[in-house]
């Protein structure tokens, strides 16, 4: 009959089980016993990690191919409405080896740099931090912004009081900051314009400027399509007079009757956008209703509900009923504090006195990173698609067939996860 221990209900050898209990409550784990514990429970730990990672992953690609399907039913409807897709302006060049600033603004004097890549894919791929490839990535990711899925505009009336708040907290948390150089502190230190009110001297060089990217007062991306524009974009302090001081207007959506919009009430063309912004910033809701009702602008209601809570702007926001917006704003940290500033922290590029912030509308992906465009003219085709996990890719109207072996392994790289919309 084999002795049985109390300490158990398993019939073993008393050698074989109550010997080890008895040997281990006298003498305690051993160092080799304790290591195998050890190895055994980092191992367990890092399956349940990994599991989560899959599991948030898989989350994140969920969300993307959600809201990149709900933006292709936007698209649909816009094409069935106007015969085309989008036509959105370029922003930038498409050239992706076109040198850029420190802000991501491409060099417009043609400067290129080719020699971007060669950097070690593998490393990359290990989520290894390398210089190299972020200085590829940067100049890259200017071109694939060349035409933007975001809008941005002045903020409305009335929001430049919190906006000034929020420049002062952020002045304030730069000027005790321990951490940054003097140089990112002398940025910061600038605070920032609410886009509204207009600071002395602060814009003078720009008076007669268009160009966004210098001026930075509208930028027309894919939502000003998907978006009824008026209604959204020109409700701005009318002080301001920015159709008057600034031709961005005139220049991104024409002064003829072919290109005006007409008055929902009269059937008419505005006569120019003066009277279309004067009808968007009146008090008056009939005026109000008369812009809504511009044929441009009012077929946006129909794929409107696509959008429902998946548009990330800095405020709340309700189109013809629907609530758009998914956000109240970002959070930028520093030094640990961290400081809401709505719509972002937009830079110029000119230094100190270029530092304000612009309302907008956009729509991010899973990783709550802005999605892509591109519609070749005469627009009756688009891409859309997201960056995925590792926040790289590259432009698809380059053919990776003229670039070398070390350059396509980069790219390989940095394409590897991304996520496409259905070609259209």
């Amino acid at each position: 009959m084999p002795v049985t221990c109390a300490l158990g209900d398993a019939a073993l050898p008393k050698g074989l089980y109550c010997g080890i209990i008895r040997s281990w409550m006298r003498k305690g784990f051993t160092l080799v016993e304790m290591l195998i514990v050890v190895v055994v429970l980092v191992t367990l730990m890092t399956m349940v990690f990994r599991l989560g990672s899959i599991g948030s992953t898989s989350s994140r690609r969920t969300v993307t191919i959600s809201r990149l399907q709900r933006l292709e039913n936007c698209l649909s409807g816009y094409y069935a409405a106007f015969g085309t897709y989008p036509p959105v302006a370029q922003h930038g060049s498409r050239n992706p080896w076109l040198t850029v600033s420190m802000h991501g603004i491409q060099n417009t004097k043609g400067q290129e740099n080719r020699n971007i890549f060669g950097w070690d894919a593998e490393k990359f791929r290990r989520g290894e931090g390398q210089s190299k490839e972020y200085t590829a990535w940067r100049q890259v990711e200017a071109a694939c912004k060349s035409q933007p899925v975001d809008c941005k505009f002045p903020y409305p009336k009335g929001y430049s009081e919190f906006i000034e708040a929020k420049s002062e907290q952020l002045k304030m948390a730069a000027e005790e900051s321990t951490t940054i150089s003097d140089e990112r502190k002398a940025v910061l230190k600038g605070g920032f314009d609410d886009g509204v009110t207009i600071h002395p001297g602060r814009f003078s060089d720009y008076q007669r400027k268009s160009d966004w990217r210098e001026v930075q007062l509208f930028k027309f991306g894919l939502m000003s399509y998907l978006l009824p524009r008026y209604l959204v974009m020109m409700t701005s302090d009318p002080e301001l007079n920015l159709y008057d001081k600034y031709d961005q207007w005139t220049r991104n959506n024409g002064t003829d009757g072919d290109n005006m919009p007409s008055n929902a009430l009269t059937g008419r063309p505005f006569s120019d956008w003066r009277d279309v912004c004067e009808n968007a910033i009146s008090d008056n809701k009939t005026d109000i209703a008369t812009v809504a009702n511009i044929p441009s602008q009012a077929v946006c209601a129909r794929w409107m509900a696509n959008l429902e809570g998946i548009v990330t702007t800095p405020h709340s926001l309700s189109v013809f009923g629907v609530p758009i917006s998914r956000t109240n704003g970002e959070a930028f940290s520093l030094d640990g504090v961290e400081i809401f500033v709505p719509g972002g922290f937009d830079n110029d590029g000119s230094g100190t006195d270029g530092q304000y912030v612009l309302d907008s509308c956009t729509v991010n992906d899973g990783w709550e990173r802005e999605f892509y465009y591109y519609s070749p003219a005469p627009y009756q085709s688009y891409v859309l698609w997201s960056a995925g996990p590792n926040g790289r890719t590259f432009p698809p109207w380059i053919s990776r067939e003229e670039l070398d072996s070390a350059a396509n392994k980069c790219i390989g790289a940095w394409i590897e996860d991304d996520i496409i919309g259905m070609s259209h």
